[in-house]
């Protein structure tokens, strides 16, 4: 019963706080980039802030993905 709340948790590294605040980081990260996007796509000329334009955050979830963060969580544990 609580493997399906611990299986995905054990796929990444990563215990039940640290999943929940890397999820709302990217969360937060995500919902700043609609807002900018949207901005953007009414005022051409006003470019998205250094973080939330295409490329940043193409760069960014790849390395929040799940197999990307497991690597970086193994190098935290076992310098």
């Amino acid at each position: 019963m609580f493997k399906i709340f611990t299986k995905h948790l054990d796929e990444v590294g990563e215990g039940y706080f640290k999943h929940a605040l890397e999820a709302l980081s990217i969360s937060y990260r995500c919902q700043i980039a609609v807002y900018t996007q949207f901005l953007h796509a009414i005022f051409p000329f006003v470019a998205p802030t250094p973080g939330t334009d295409v490329r940043s955050l193409i760069k960014y979830l790849e390395k929040k993905l799940p197999e990307n963060r497991k690597k970086e969580n193994k190098y935290e544990t076992n310098p």
